[in-house]
């Protein structure tokens, strides 16, 4: 598994590419195979087989893409309306040509975050770069620059709570819990929309599927007709 780098966003906007075209590396020296990133979808634009979407950060946007290749990411983030936060792991890559080219992100996993989420994220990649800038020891301009974002960055963490003990939940818990909140009515609930409401709740839309699959063979719903599901 090719670990995962944290970038901020306008630090990945001005990545460059190594001579064979196969990794980016940023002005802090992040040599960024695959990424992980933690922001505020703010558009999604595109249906079918291929997606694009802006993620946000404190310092600026990603451009994110979901296609075929990835079914679950592009069946996810399908069903995420913007604004929301969302967690995204996914392949840079260099897209456009001439002075249109810029660095976009090739989606393999996504799913609804919180507040929370993202200000950890940032916390934890504003340590990442200032690592990186210390192994460079001479940055100059450039390097005052970053870590002038940096600290713009950080300056937009709200005040961290205190951690409590938190009882994780299975898939089918958290997917029963969406339903419910649905309510549905006498006639239930659709598929699709079910799946939605998965993810919304913070599931891939392939962990809300399986779940109510779970959930039919457990008894808990069922399905009047094909393509709905009703709570027992």
């Amino acid at each position: 598994m090719v670990p995962v780098d944290r970038v901020f966003a306008r630090e990945f906007s001005a990545a460059r590419q190594t001579a064979d075209g196969r990794i980016l590396v940023t002005p802090s020296g992040a040599y960024c195979r695959r990424l992980f990133i933690v922001g505020a979808l703010t558009e999604r634009l595109g249906s079918g087989d291929l997606v694009h979407a802006r993620v946000a950060d404190p310092t600026g946007v990603f451009l994110v893409t979901a296609d075929w290749h990835n079914p679950d990411a592009l069946d996810t983030l399908r069903c995420i309306d913007p604004p929301a936060f969302v967690a995204v792991t996914g392949r840079p890559v260099f897209s456009g040509s001439g002075d249109g080219v810029c660095a976009t992100l090739d989606v393999e996993a996504v799913r609804v975050a919180d507040r929370g989420a993202r200000d950890t994220w940032v916390l934890a990649t504003a340590a990442a770069t200032l690592d990186r800038l210390e192994a460079l020891r001479d940055g100059g301009d450039e390097s005052a620059s970053i870590l002038e974002m940096v600290r713009a960055a950080v300056e937009t963490v709200r005040e961290t709570p205190s951690p409590v003990g938190i009882t994780p939940r299975t898939l089918p818990e958290v997917m029963l819990d969406a339903l419910q909140r649905m309510g549905g009515g006498s006639r239930g609930i659709g598929v699709d929309d079910a799946v939605a409401a998965g993810v919304r709740s913070g599931l891939t839309a392939g962990e809300a599927r399986a779940a109510i699959e779970e959930l039919l063979a457990d008894g808990d719903c069922y399905q009047p007709v094909d393509g709905t599901i009703k709570l027992i």
